[in-house]
């Protein structure tokens, strides 16, 4: 049995070093937004960088953040249990393996985006583009290693390193933003990235006498992988819909997104980060209570105010500079229509957690089950709006809901999984 009070002891300090460092880089976060929305408003070469950005998001749901715990966390958590110290010396070779194929696959789905979506400014989001995969490739380096601190439970190491990267790009980001116009928001990205990088990393990756641990391409499980960033992908996926008539609705869904996504990857994701490496060690359900109970609290609350004061919300933290009160009524709409879907994101990344703990040799197989069954839905989805010639803004938010929905059925079915075999 899982000792309660020892339980919540640790898990509370973990969460404190999470959520501080999160609280601060949500601000310097807000503060970047706030910097983008006063610098661009809802400029059509702005949404023209969103559009690239968002496919640089959606294949980083691959190789950053949740994807990488989900398959790294339970197994570099069971091997720092029984070795103080650990050789990786190999997983950096494997690293380096993958960085070109991640940064050309990237870097061509942008040139074709620019070709025959965006149809302008080429030459500035060429350039633009090199840099998101740039900036893609790192941050895959990055969250691998930053996936085995948090393994062998160094949160405080990782909030801090973390911090540093958004930090040092939103400290950068008017400045760059000013001298190189729309170019100086990609490169302070890097700059914050390489940074983590040289600082943080490369310390790591130094040979030791520890235990010398391989990594190789099998460690990974694309439906896992796709399973523990589900959420994110949905609103991703929404986001490029709504940009696919190359106008500036794509900036009003982003600082909707930014405003939620607060939530979601401060409080919510951090949850999901100490417990799943709770659930690695010790069998129990008692975590997954404690995260519903908080996800729910937070739920009841992000509805009403988002309700009430969407408007008010909007017009406080972006309308100045280039943002205008037009903006701020179609920031508003988007995040009153948005709200819903996000709710319902909370609970799947939630109820998924448990199942991933399982490990990949008992998820496999279920998981490839689960995604299929996702992405026959999602084609559904899509030729529903398209055969329908649905406005692209009704569509992104039609889009958001029904797959929320199919996301979250799916997490049940996964809990019940996770039920079933636990002690198998």
């Amino acid at each position: 049995m899982i000792n309660s009070k020892s339980f919540l002891s640790k898990s509370l300090k973990d969460f404190s070093f999470l959520f501080s460092s999160n609280i601060l880089k949500k601000i310097l976060g807000f503060f970047r937004e706030l910097v983008l929305a006063f610098l661009f408003g809802s400029s059509l070469i702005y949404a023209s960088y969103l559009i690239l950005k968002t496919i640089t998001d959606f294949f980083s749901q691959f190789t950053f953040g949740n994807a990488l715990q989900a398959n790294l966390i339970p197994r570099f958590t069971k091997l720092f249990k029984d070795n103080t110290l650990l050789n990786l010396v190999d997983v950096k070779k494997f690293s380096n393996k993958i960085l070109l194929l991640i940064f050309l696959i990237s870097l061509i789905i942008q040139f074709l985006i620019i070709s025959f979506i965006i149809k302008d400014y080429y030459l500035i989001l060429s350039f633009i583009a090199v840099i998101l995969s740039s900036i893609l490739a790192a941050n895959f380096y990055n969250s691998l290693f930053l996936s085995i601190i948090q393994a062998k439970g160094d949160f405080k190491k990782f909030s801090i390193s973390t911090t540093l990267n958004i930090c040092i790009s939103t400290i950068l980001v008017y400045p760059l933003s000013f001298l190189f116009d729309i170019i100086g928001i990609a490169i302070s990205r890097l700059v914050g990235v390489i940074s983590l990088s040289y600082i943080y990393i490369k310390p790591l990756t130094r040979p030791n006498t520890g235990l010398l641990v391989n990594l190789s391409i099998k460690d990974f499980q694309f439906s896992v992988i796709f399973l523990s960033n589900i959420s994110l992908f949905i609103l991703l996926l929404a986001r490029f819909i709504i940009g696919l008539d190359a106008s500036n609705q794509i900036t009003f869904f982003n600082y909707s997104f930014i405003l939620l996504n607060i939530l979601l990857t401060s409080i919510v994701f951090n949850i999901n980060t100490v417990f799943l490496r709770k659930l690695s060690l010790v069998k129990s359900l008692l975590p997954l209570l404690y995260s519903f109970l908080i996800t729910l609290i937070i739920s009841i609350l992000l509805y009403v105010t988002v309700s009430k004061y969407s408007v008010i919300i909007v017009d406080f933290v972006y309308n100045r500079g280039a943002f205008n009160n037009s903006d701020v009524i179609s920031t508003a709409s988007f995040l009153l229509e948005l709200t819903p879907g996000y709710i319902i994101l909370m609970f799947v990344s939630i109820f998924f957690q448990p199942f991933f703990s399982l490990g990949l040799d008992k998820i496999t197989n279920i998981s490839n089950r689960f995604c299929i069954v996702f992405l026959m839905t999602m084609i559904c989805v899509l030729s529903y709006i398209f055969l329908n010639n649905i406005d692209l803004k009704n569509a992104s938010i039609f889009f958001v809901n029904s797959l929320s929905i199919c996301a979250l059925i799916l997490s049940i079915l996964s809990l019940i999984y996770y039920v079933r075999h636990e002690n198998k």
